[in-house]
């Protein structure tokens, strides 16, 4: 009796063992494995609090940069098709400019300018003698003629008279009629003289169209001269396009014009980066999906991504983009996406002095719905 008692309270006991064994063993899977809260929290992003992400918003990131963008202000074109060189700055970074500012001058100007002064010389001079052909000679010069007239006078009455002398000679028998005809040679040509004096001096006296025509077609030459004069001249220097900051002087003082170097950028190939920084906006690269819920007088917030301002900067949008883009602000985030397609809103900020200086900085926007 007892055996068979005993081995039934066996197999009880061994089952007991083994139920127990089981809950341990499934208390230790349970308190192993990773939760599945906890994996979506690791594996996306914390949503934002109620308070910092208002229903409708839309959030993207972006980038500051002045008014009207940034302009790269290009090098001028040459006329001997040769690179120039930067021989001086005018300005430095940071300083304010204003529209055709010259702000930089190459080593052709010194040699260009000689030429400019030239031309404007050679006008001057081509302008004295249309006002001298429109009032004749000066009277220094009618004087003179005069003067030229009387000494033929006197050398043709000295020709009368020994004209006269020799003709009673020859009546007398005394010389030969050779004699007579070549004192009347020198009669006839003092009188030719002094028909020409007086013709000249009439002319002087006189204004003649053609004179004045041709004086005026030098005029119009000497001006067409200093016309290209300066324009090669303006090749020679660089003159500002806006009224604005200067963000980027890229090419040093002694270095080529579109020489290949650590100064150049491959945005912008010019010799200098200018900006309208009184006023900054803010470049938002909005998600294609979101963008439909953009417009424009939207209010919007600013926020710096490396704390390079400190709290928030408000805004309106003032321009929709009308292309969708590949995005151009990285997000920091590893598992988001960097192939965005956006669109571009333009922020135009209510207060940019704290920013005039952090052109292309990265920054947060949020869009806030009306």
């Amino acid at each position: 009796m007892l055996d068979p008692l005993f081995r039934s309270s066996g197999k009880f006991i061994a089952a007991l063992i083994i139920l127990a064994l089981g809950v341990t063993g499934w208390g230790i899977f349970l308190a192993l494995r990773p939760s599945t809260s906890s994996q979506k929290v690791e594996s996306s992003p914390a949503a934002p609090p109620p308070d910092e992400q208002p229903e409708g918003a839309v959030s993207a990131l972006g980038r500051l940069e002045p008014g009207g963008e940034v302009f790269c202000v290009a090098s001028p074109s040459s006329s001997s098709g040769f690179s120039s060189v930067i021989r001086k700055w005018m300005v430095k970074e940071g300083d304010r400019v204003k529209e055709n500012q010259v702000i930089a001058v190459l080593d052709t100007y010194d040699r260009l300018y000689a030429n400019a002064f030239q031309a404007q010389a050679q006008v001057q001079e081509a302008q004295a003698r249309v006002a001298q052909a429109k009032t004749g000679a000066k009277p220094a010069e009618i004087q003179a003629q005069q003067a030229e007239i009387a000494r033929w006078e006197a050398e043709r009455a000295n020709a009368l008279a020994e004209y006269q002398r020799y003709e009673r000679l020859y009546q007398a028998g005394a010389i030969s009629k050779s004699d007579l005809d070549s004192r009347l040679l020198a009669l006839q040509t003092t009188t030719r003289q002094i028909e020409q004096a007086i013709s000249k001096a009439n002319s002087l006296a006189q204004v003649r169209p053609v004179d004045v025509q041709q004086a005026e077609a030098q005029l119009q030459v000497a001006i067409a001269s200093l016309q290209r004069a300066k324009a090669e001249m303006e090749t020679s220097a660089v003159r500002s396009p806006i009224s604005g900051q200067v963000l980027k002087i890229r090419v040093k003082e002694g270095e080529q014009i579109g020489a290949l170097g650590s100064s150049n950028s491959q945005q912008c190939n010019g010799v200098a980066e200018l900006g309208k920084t009184d006023q900054m906006y803010a470049v938002a690269e909005v998600d294609e999906t979101s963008i439909g819920r953009v417009r424009t007088g939207q209010r919007a917030t600013i926020t710096s991504l490396s704390q390079a301002f400190p709290g928030t900067i408000a805004g309106t949008v003032e321009h929709v983009g009308l292309q969708i883009r590949r995005n151009d602000v990285l997000n920091t985030d590893p598992v988001a996406d960097t192939d965005t397609r956006v669109v571009e809103v333009k922020v135009r900020l209510d207060d940019s002095k704290s920013v005039t200086g952090l052109t292309n900085s990265r920054v947060s926007v949020k869009i806030l719905s009306q």
